[in-house]
């Protein structure tokens, strides 16, 4: 045991920003919410970037309120379709970066591109399953083995951004829950493998205000299709994507977050929402001390989860 433990790296990587900037930043999920925000904070940082993501039309509304402050930066944007599921598509994104940006290092990858859903452990069917699975792990996956041989291969200075949730450290809830656990494991992994030639991180932020909860919209023929009666974003949304969107943090700070974890080093940013401070590390730990203590899963409130989820409670607007 002691002599697998000195083979692991026993400190992340931490890097400089301004030794990424002039490189590329890749985000999947960059038309909105958490990547979108990413991907304004790389372009200020200096840092040239794609927009990965599988909405063609929200990839070209976020280039169009982009552009302007990419010109300023004097850094490139440029936007691609991909579905992090499918390992092809995958491929065919690196080859067209590749093409773009054939002189530029990596210097950012964030496999951001997630779903929420999937239903429960016992009433989730096959397809379900496969769908949630598909983009939140192994799109993780497809990214991370498509990007990172090459960012190794650059013999430069490089992080790796994974993004998981609050549900991937606490008791799990669910297939979402299952794989953002999964998410921490294999960032995990992925930071014993690249040895510290590269900083590692996963983010697990409190609820976000983004359109995870309307993840129905993006499920690919191949997982179901978009079940009949799916609300569209341009449609009345539901309840509680309404209440994600008035109750939770904004997807900026987590950017901010990641930012300085990178110049740390730290790999667990476990991103806490203003008005629930210390919930996500309450999280944690709770878990934690059930495994130390032989006890039992469970989670601790959270007032802001509460907000989301009790349609009694009413919208800031209302107030």
């Amino acid at each position: 045991m002691t002599d697998q433990l000195q083979t692991r790296p026993n400190k992340n990587a931490h890097a400089r920003i301004e030794d990424l900037a002039g490189g590329l930043a890749i985000v999947t999920g960059g038309a909105s919410g958490i990547g979108y925000a990413l991907i304004e904070a790389a372009m200020a940082k200096g840092m040239h970037c794609v927009i990965a993501d599988i909405e063609s039309e929200a990839i070209q509304s976020a280039e169009d309120n982009l552009r302007a402050a990419a010109n300023e930066a004097g850094v490139a944007l440029l936007g691609y379709t991909v579905d992090v599921s499918s390992e092809e598509s995958v491929a065919e994104l690196a080859d067209a970066i590749s093409s773009a940006f054939p002189d530029t290092p990596i210097s950012l990858l964030c496999c951001n591109a997630g779903v929420g859903g999937g239903g429960g452990v016992l009433t989730a069917r096959d397809i379900d399953w496969d769908f949630v699975i598909g983009v939140n792990i192994k799109g993780v996956a497809n990214c991370v083995r498509t990007f990172v041989p090459k960012m190794l291969s650059q013999n430069a200075p490089g992080s790796i951004v994974t993004t998981s949730s609050q549900d991937g450290i606490c008791c799990a809830q669910g297939v979402y829950g299952v794989t953002k656990h999964a998410c921490v494991a294999l960032t995990e992994a992925l930071y014993n493998e690249v040895r510290g030639a590269l900083s590692v991180h996963v983010l697990c932020p409190n609820a976000v205000a983004t359109n995870i909860v309307t993840s129905e919209r993006n499920r690919p023929e191949r997982y179901g299709g978009v079940a009949e009666g799916t609300p569209r974003l341009d449609s009345k949304p539901n309840p509680i994507a309404e209440r994600f969107k008035a109750f939770g943090m904004a997807p900026s700070l987590c950017a901010e977050m990641v930012f300085d974890a990178i110049r740390s080093g730290e790999f667990y940013v476990l991103a806490e929402a203003p008005d629930d401070p210390g919930y996500v590390y309450l999280e944690a730990q709770t878990r934690m001390e059930a495994i130390l203590n032989k006890g039992l899963p469970s989670r601790p409130k959270s007032e802001l989860l509460t907000k989301v989820f009790n349609l009694r409670i009413p919208l800031p607007d209302n107030e």
